[in-house]
């Protein structure tokens, strides 16, 4: 039976034209959450206000998202690679979309909490679509592009989710607002259904059966669970992820609008120069990788830097809005290169646990935003001696800035993590993974 190289030499046409169409759905539906996941950023003052919540329980909530998301995360991986991307992006497009009209009807703590955990758990499908059927579809060289762009353009979906949604929310509410994106998932899941092929020919698609039905459904999760470098990825990628999960998905809106006095869609521009910096980023370090020659330099070099431009951006004082911005976009623009270290779990692992293998590192990386969301918010509460405003605790810059030292600390301590990660880039054309092959036993 030939292998994936031969396949793709024979067959350039599918591997290359609809490979682009097959994973372009998937990355809309990484798109789509992603606005979700962000949404109550620009929202949090309303969601304040309406629910009657103080920041330690508006943390509490966003972060429901996270607790579904990162639990789901192996299992959603082992589903992937059981079940095939085609059926579990589809159904998770409809749940989150489902949890979206819960969350913006309800009336109560604890069904908006319901319908948060329901995006979370819808959510967790969407990148290992993305990364499932780029393992199938493209040649191993172009598995850190495509991981790239696939942030890049899940980065459109955090910057809907900045001014446009604030400038929605204040001109039909932010119920309505929700309720009308939510019909979009529905459309994402039609055309999923549609359009989405699980493997681009029957002769890969007989190869890859024949190998899981050989291969016990705990195989994959034991293969990558007890490989040490998939917990020193994880580790870094948990850390290079609280500037996502703790500034840019909520926090970061409320600080800017405390340190300028700025209203809430002008603070969602600036949250958002942080996602167009990522979008730029994401792409862009598969050829800082490719400069480098290696991916332990890329990492560390987007650790460092984004750490830099988030002390100037939350510490220095005398700082115009317009530079917080630009650094900002500085800090997004390093911070792409994180993204690289799916690329490195996916190549120290067999391609029959891809799937599971982006799980398990996408798990470590969400229990960031567990943890750091709702710590944050306890730090503010605790530090916060003020008075409310219009029934929201009026949080002063200070309590920010001392809540808010997690995030450059976070990505210090990711500079370090990289010395101890093997170097595994690939420097030929069409290969297949490493551990497919006679080095499994290197790993």
């Amino acid at each position: 039976m030939p292998n994936i190289s031969t396949l793709k030499a024979e067959h350039p046409h599918i591997f290359n034209n609809r490979a682009w169409v097959v994973w372009g759905i998937a990355a809309v539906f990484y798109a789509f959450q992603f606005m979700l996941r962000v949404s109550p950023g620009v929202l949090a003052n309303d969601l304040m206000r309406d629910f009657q919540i103080d920041a330690c329980s508006l943390g509490l909530l966003t972060a429901c998202y996270y607790y579904a998301y990162s639990s789901l995360q192996i299992p959603a991986g082992a589903l992937m690679d059981r079940l095939k991307p085609r059926k579990m992006m589809t159904f998770a497009a409809i749940l989150c979309s489902s949890g979206c009209l819960i969350f913006a009807s309800s009336s109560d703590l604890f069904m908006a909490s319901i319908g948060r955990t329901m995006i979370g758990a819808g959510s967790a499908f969407a990148f290992l679509s993305c990364l499932k059927l780029a393992t199938l579809w493209f040649p191993s060289r172009k598995l850190p592009l495509v991981v790239g762009l696939t942030l890049c353009l899940g980065t459109m979906g955090a910057i809907f989710a900045s001014s446009p949604l604030a400038w929605l929310s204040e001109m039909v509410g932010w119920r309505s607002a929700l309720w009308a994106i939510s019909f979009l998932g529905f459309t994402i899941a039609t055309c999923g259904w549609i359009f989405i092929r699980d493997y681009p020919c029957e002769v890969m698609k007989a190869d890859h059966t024949e190998q899981q039905e050989n291969m016990p459904w705990y195989k994959s999760v034991s293969t990558v669970a007890t490989n040490p470098q998939c917990w020193l990825i994880g580790i870094f990628g948990g850390l290079m992820y609280v500037p996502l999960s703790a500034f840019a998905d909520l926090w970061g809106v409320p600080f800017l609008m405390a340190k300028y006095n700025i209203s809430n869609a002008s603070a969602g521009f600036a949250s958002a120069m942080f996602y167009v910096g990522i979008g730029i980023g994401a792409p862009l370090f598969s050829y800082v990788t490719n400069y480098f020659k290696a991916f332990r330099p890329a990492i560390q070099l987007s650790a460092l830097v984004g750490a830099i431009f988030f002390l100037i951006a939350i510490y220095m004082p005398g700082l115009s809005f317009t530079v917080t911005a630009l650094c900002l976009l500085m800090a997004g623009l390093a911070l792409g290169g994180q993204f690289l270290a799916f690329s490195i779990t996916v190549e120290i692992n067999p391609s029959y646990a891809s799937g599971t293998a982006g799980g398990f590192h996408n798990m470590i990386c969400m229990m960031s935003g567990v943890i750091t969301q709702p710590l944050i918010g306890w730090i503010l509460k605790s530090v916060w001696t003020g008075e409310y405003v219009e029934g929201i605790p009026n949080y002063t810059l200070g309590n920010y800035q001392v809540a808010l030292c997690i995030v450059p600390g976070a990505l210090m301590l990711a500079t370090i993590i990289p010395w101890l990660i093997r170097e595994v880039y690939v420097t030929s054309s069409d290969e297949v993974h490493p551990v497919d092959q006679k080095q499994k036993s290197t790993v």
